[in-house]
C-alpha cells in the first residue's frame, strides 16, 4: 500500500477497535448483572461468572463487527474531509479508488474474522454458555437442593427444604419420577445428605423415609419404608445434554454435513431448512462486510466546509435497516414463504446494488455526496457550545 493508504488504514483501525470495545463492553455489561444475579443465587463462584462472560465474547463480537466496521469507515472518511486532507489527496491525482482501497482491504480480514467466528466459535462458546447456565442455575443437582423449590428434570422433579453447604446435610427432601408406563414412584425422607466424589455430588444418601409406586389410574401399587436410602441423580440432573440439539451450537461444515455429528439424537433433532436457512444467513453476512464500505464512504464525504451533522445517525439507521431485512428475510425461509436462498440472498443483493450505485455517483462524477441534502440536524440553543451562540448571524 502507498503511505496515504497505510494512514488511512491506521486510521480506520484504530477507530474500529474502539468502537468494537465499546459495543462488546456494553452487551456484557447488561449481561453482567444478569450472571451475577445468577451466581449469587447458586453455589457458583467469581470464576464462573468470568468464564460465562467469556464465552457470551464471540456472540457479541460477530454483533458488533459489522457495526463498528461500519462506523469507522464512515467516521474516518468524514474525518479526512473536514481536516482538507481528502482535497489534498484528490489535487495529487488520487482517485475514491485508490483512497477506499485500505477499507476493502479491512473488509477482507473482518469477514474472513466474521465467517471463522459466527461458524466455529459462536456455536463452541454458545453451547459452553449453556452448559454454565445448566449446571449453576438450572439442572445442577446443587441448586436443586441449594434453592429450596420443586426444580423439573426430564423425568423427574426434585425439591429439600433445606441443605447444610459445609456438611452436606439434608433436612426434608422429596423426590418424583415418572415411570415409562405412565405411573409414578414418590419418595420422601426426613433426612439425608449429599455424597460427593471428585468434586461433584455422585448420589445422595436418604434416612427415615417412605416411598410409594402409583399406576397411571393413580392407584397404589407397592409401598415402602426404609431407614437409609441411597438415591443416585439422573443424568439429567448432574449432566447437560450433547451439543449439536440447536443449529445455533453447530458449527458451519456441521450444518453442511449434520451426520457428522456424534449423537443420533441430536442429528435427528435438526431441521434440514433449518440447517440450509442458518448456512445461507452466514454466509450473506460474510458478503456483507465486504459491501459496507461501499455505502459507508459515500455517507462520510464531504466537500464544504461544514460535513453534515447526521452522518453517524443515518448510518446507524441504515445499519438497523440491513439488520432487520436479514432477520425478516431468514424468517420469511424458515416459513417456507421463499425458498432457502432467496431470503438472506435476496437483501445482500438489493443492499449490493445500492451501495455500488452509490459509490460510482461518488467515485465517477462530480455530484454532491448522497447525504449533503439532507438537512442538518441542529441542537437546541442551550446544548450550543458558546462559540456557536455567540456567532455572528452571516
Amino acid at each position: 500500500m502507498q503511505r496515504i493508504q497505510r494512514y488511512i488504514f491506521s486510521e480506520c483501525t484504530r477507530v474500529f477497535f474502539g468502537l468494537l470495545l465499546l459495543v462488546v463492553s456494553i452487551l456484557l455489561l447488561e449481561r453482567l448483572l444478569r450472571i451475577a444475579d445468577l451466581v449469587s443465587r447458586s453455589p457458583g463462584n467469581l470464576g464462573e461468572a468470568v468464564y460465562m462472560l467469556a464465552n457470551l465474547i464471540p456472540h457479541y463480537a460477530g454483533i458488533g463487527i459489522p457495526a463498528a466496521f461500519f462506523l469507522a469507515v464512515l467516521i474516518t472518511i468524514s474525518r479526512i474531509s473536514r481536516s482538507g486532507e481528502l482535497v489534498a489527496v484528490w489535487g495529487m491525482g488520487k482517485s475514491l479508488f485508490m483512497i477506499s482501497k485500505p477499507f476493502m482491504i479491512m473488509a477482507v480480514l473482518l469477514a474472513s474474522t466474521l465467517l471463522i467466528t459466527s461458524g466455529i466459535l459462536q456455536p463452541l462458546s454458545r453451547y459452553e454458555y449453556r452448559s454454565l447456565v445448566n449446571s449453576i442455575a438450572e439442572s445442577s443437582i446443587e441448586t436443586v437442593f441449594i434453592e429450596g423449590k420443586f426444580v423439573e428434570a426430564e423425568d423427574w422433579t426434585v425439591w429439600t427444604e433445606d441443605v447444610d453447604l459445609n456438611t452436606g446435610e439434608l433436612t426434608s427432601s422429596f423426590i418424583l419420577e415418572r415411570l415409562p408406563d405412565g405411573g409414578q414412584r414418590i419418595i420422601s425422607a426426613s433426612t439425608g445428605a449429599l455424597v460427593r466424589q471428585n468434586g461433584t455430588i455422585s448420589e445422595i444418601q436418604l434416612e427415615s423415609g417412605m416411598g410409594a409406586d402409583l399406576r397411571e389410574d393413580r392407584t397404589l401399587g407397592s409401598r415402602l419404608e426404609f431407614e437409609s436410602f441411597q438415591w443416585r441423580p439422573p443424568e439429567a440432573l448432574t449432566q447437560f445434554r450433547p451439543r449439536g440439539k440447536d443449529v445455533r451450537e453447530l458449527m458451519l461444515w456441521e450444518l453442511w454435513a449434520p451426520e457428522t455429528l456424534s449423537q443420533q439424537a441430536e442429528r435427528e433433532a435438526i431441521e434440514p431448512l433449518e440447517a440450509v436457512v442458518s448456512i445461507h444467513d452466514q454466509l450473506a453476512r460474510f458478503v456483507l462486510i465486504l459491501i459496507l464500505p461501499l455505502i459507508a464512504v459515500p455517507f462520510g464525504l464531504s466537500y464544504g466546509r461544514h460535513p453534515p451533522s447526521n452522518a453517524i445517525l443515518i448510518g446507524l439507521l441504515t445499519l438497523i435497516i440491513i439488520q432487520q431485512l436479514l432477520e425478516l428475510a431468514k424468517s420469511l425461509a424458515l416459513d417456507g414463504a421463499v425458498p432457502a436462498w432467496a431470503g438472506s440472498w435476496g437483501v445482500i443483493i438489493i443492499v449490493g446494488i445500492a451501495g455500488l450505485s452509490l459509490f460510482l455517483r461518488s467515485a465517477m462524477t462530480m455530484a454532491q455526496p448522497p447525504l449533503s441534502s439532507v438537512p442538518a440536524i441542529r441542537l437546541p440553543r442551550f446544548l450550543s457550545s458558546k462559540s456557536d451562540t455567540e456567532r455572528p448571524a452571516s
